[in-house]
C-alpha cells in the first residue's frame, strides 16, 4: 500500500481523549505511523476533571500500553497508596433515605483513576496536534484528507474517530446527523472537585469508602470519593488528610439547554430540595464545597449506535469510530471506557491484519465491515443496559434489581 506519505501508512485519530491516546499507543506498540489531531488549545485546556474506574478491561489497556507509559499508570491512581483489598475494590451503595447500606458491588483488581492525570500519562510519547477542530474528510483511492476549521490540512490513509459524545465523526461514518444524534437523557449531572481543608470533612468521605460510594433510590442519585492525595508527580507521598482533595457527583431527573458552572452551580445545588434530601455524607458533601469550586452540571446524553452507511461513508472502510464517538452511554456500572478500551484494542488488531494481508483490499473491507458490526452491535446493549439502569436507580424498590446489584461491574456486552 502505498501511503499519503510515502513511508508507512499514516493513521489519522481525531481527539485526544483517554481512548484516542490509548489506540495511539496501540498502534504505535505495532509499528504504526500515528498522529493525533485535537481541538482543543492544549491538554488542560478545560478544568473539568472526575473519576474513571478500570476494572474489567484494565488488563487490556495495560496490555496494549508500552511498559514505560503502563508504569506510569500509579501517577493516575486517585489514591496510589491503598491496600487494595476486596473493599477498597468495590463499589458500596447505601440507601438514599435511610443511609443504609444496600449492596456492594465487586470489582476485583479494580484501580479508580483521574481523568486529567490519566491523559498526562497517556500523552506522553506522541505526536498531538492541538488546535484542529475536524470539519470534513474527502478521500480516494490514493488516501484521505482531514480538513480543519483553521483553514490546514492532513493527509492519511485511515481515520478513526475518538472525539466523544458529539462526533463529528460518527455524523460522517454514519452518513446521516440526524441518525447520528445523541439523545438527550432527562438526566442532569453534576460533578464538582471540593477542598474542604478539613480533616474531619473528607474523614466523613472516606469513611463511606476509601475509593468511592453512591447512594440511590430516592429523587436523586448521588456519589462521593477521594479524586487526589498527592501532587500526581512520580512517587508523590500523600498530603495530609485535610488537604486531600474529594469529588462528589449528583444525577437527578431534569433538561438543561446549557451547561452550568462554577458558583451558579453550586448555589442551584445547595439550594436544591433533592440534594438536601439525600442521607449523610452525600447531602454535607454538597453542603460543605466551597463556592469557588471547579463545579458543572450538564444533561447526560447517549445515543444507541446503529448500522454506518456504505462505502461512500466509511472512504471505502478507511474510517470508522471509537468509545464515546461510537458509543456514548450513561455513567453506571461505569462501562463506557471499558468498552471504550475493547474498541482500540479491535480497531488495532483489525489494522495488524489488513497489514499482514499486504493491504489488500478485499481483506481491508472485510476486517473493518466486521470492526463495524461487532462495535454496533456490542455498543447497542451496553448503551441500553445504561439507560435501563438509570430508570431504577431512583426508586429504592427497584435498585435490587439493577445489573449493579445483580452482577456487580461485570462486562455489560
Amino acid at each position: 500500500m502505498t501511503s499519503s506519505t510515502g513511508t508507512s501508512p499514516k493513521v489519522a485519530i481525531v481527539g485526544a481523549g483517554l481512548t484516542g491516546l490509548l489506540a495511539a499507543h496501540g498502534l504505535k506498540k505495532n509499528g504504526f505511523d500515528v498522529v493525533i489531531y485535537d481541538g482543543e488549545a492544549h491538554i488542560d485546556a478545560r478544568p473539568r476533571d472526575w473519576t474513571i474506574v478500570l476494572h474489567w478491561a484494565l488488563p487490556v489497556m495495560l496490555a496494549m500500553l508500552p511498559d514505560n507509559v503502563a508504569a506510569k499508570l500509579p501517577r493516575a491512581i486517585c489514591n496510589p497508596d491503598l491496600e487494595f483489598d476486596a473493599n477498597a475494590e468495590s463499589l458500596p451503595v447505601f440507601n438514599g433515605v435511610t443511609g443504609d447500606l444496600m449492596f456492594a458491588s465487586p470489582m476485583p483488581g479494580s484501580r479508580r483513576i483521574t481523568r486529567q492525570r490519566m491523559r498526562a500519562v497517556l500523552a506522553e510519547g506522541l505526536d498531538i496536534q492541538w488546535g484542529k477542530r475536524l470539519q470534513s474528510i474527502a478521500g480516494d483511492e490514493a488516501g484521505l484528507t482531514l480538513a480543519f476549521e483553521d483553514g490546514t490540512s492532513a493527509a492519511a490513509d485511515f481515520v478513526v474517530g475518538a472525539d466523544g459524545a458529539n462526533s463529528r465523526v460518527r455524523n460522517i461514518v454514519v452518513g446521516d446527523a440526524e441518525k447520528a444524534r445523541s439523545t438527550p437523557s432527562g438526566l442532569l449531572f453534576a460533578t464538582a472537585i471540593a477542598n474542604y481543608g478539613d480533616a474531619a470533612k473528607v474523614k466523613a468521605v472516606v469513611d463511606a469508602h476509601p475509593v468511592a460510594a453512591a447512594m440511590m433510590g430516592t429523587d436523586a442519585v448521588g456519589g462521593c470519593g477521594v479524586l487526589y492525595v498527592n501532587d500526581g508527580s512520580e512517587g508523590a507521598k500523600a498530603r495530609e488528610l485535610a488537604d486531600w482533595t474529594t469529588f462528589w457527583i449528583k444525577i437527578w431527573q431534569g433538561k438543561l439547554e446549557k451547561a452550568v458552572v462554577g458558583r451558579e452551580a453550586i448555589a442551584l445545588l445547595k439550594n436544591s430540595d433533592s440534594s438536601k434530601r439525600l442521607a449523610p455524607p452525600f447531602n454535607l458533601q454538597i453542603e460543605w464545597t466551597p463556592d469557588d469550586s471547579v463545579c458543572y452540571i450538564d444533561e447526560m446524553k447517549y445515543w444507541v449506535p446503529v448500522p454506518f452507511g456504505g462505502p461512500e461513508a466509511t472512504q471505502d472502510g478507511r474510517v470508522t469510530v471509537v468509545g464515546d464517538a461510537a458509543h456514548p452511554m450513561l455513567v453506571y456500572r461505569g462501562q463506557g471506557f471499558q468498552h471504550a478500551i475493547v474498541d482500540a484494542d479491535n480497531y488495532v488488531k483489525a489494522l495488524v491484519a489488513i497489514r499482514d494481508a499486504n493491504w489488500d483490499v478485499d481483506v481491508r473491507r472485510r476486517e473493518m465491515a466486521a470492526y463495524n458490526a461487532e462495535i454496533v452491535e456490542r455498543g447497542a446493549k451496553a448503551v441500553t443496559q445504561s439507560v435501563q439502569e438509570a430508570a431504577l436507580s431512583f426508586d429504592v424498590e427497584k435498585v435490587s434489581t439493577m445489573l449493579m446489584a445483580r452482577q456487580g461491574h461485570g462486562r455489560s456486552a
